[in-house]
């Protein structure tokens, strides 16, 4: 099993990765958790004054951390957000896979036809070929999913489903 990864935004520029820990721990009245690990991964954004950080942390600490959904570092009110990554093809737009590895046809992430995004022409017509498959597997219409959204869009049943079993490896 893999540690949690939170996303942390509006990090001040000021706090080294080396304290973001104690800081945390200390300020946000975290110090009754035993053992807590909390690991800095990356900067996934650097602003004018701020960054967003991807930390690992242990699962009790996560927890806690997203139960809170804002967390004070110095000055700064910072969101708590589970950071998920989902392995996507940007060719056939599927799930678990890479486009250097895809041996399916290119699909559009717009209207779901068999050609480049770039090349669509339906632009009035919004489709989502991850759903649109998952469809044909589903045999009560009542429960079928709703297609009308992009294949990149947040509110795709698809992907909540593919995140919700990458948390469960967590």
């Amino acid at each position: 099993m893999k540690l949690p990864t939170l996303l942390l935004t509006h990090v001040p520029l000021q706090v080294k990765d080396s304290e973001i820990k104690d800081i945390i721990i200390q300020q946000n009245c975290l110090t009754h958790l035993a053992e807590p690990i909390l690991n800095v991964k990356f900067t996934k954004r650097t602003l004018t004054d701020s960054r967003h950080i991807v930390i690992e942390v242990s699962p009790n600490l996560r927890r806690e951390m997203v139960a809170l959904e804002r967390i004070k570092i110095l000055w700064n009110i910072c969101r708590v957000e589970d950071f998920i990554v989902v392995t996507r093809c940007f060719k056939c737009l599927g799930f678990g896979h890479v486009s250097k590895y895809c041996k399916k046809q290119q699909s559009c992430s717009n209207c779901a036809e068999d050609h480049h995004r770039q090349d669509c022409t339906n632009q009035n017509y919004t489709q989502c070929i991850n759903c649109i498959k998952a469809n044909t597997f589903i045999h009560d219409t009542s429960n079928k999913l709703n297609t009308n959204h992009s294949a990149f869009s947040k509110d795709c049943t698809r992907l909540h489903r593919i995140q919700s079993i990458v948390i469960s490896k967590i």
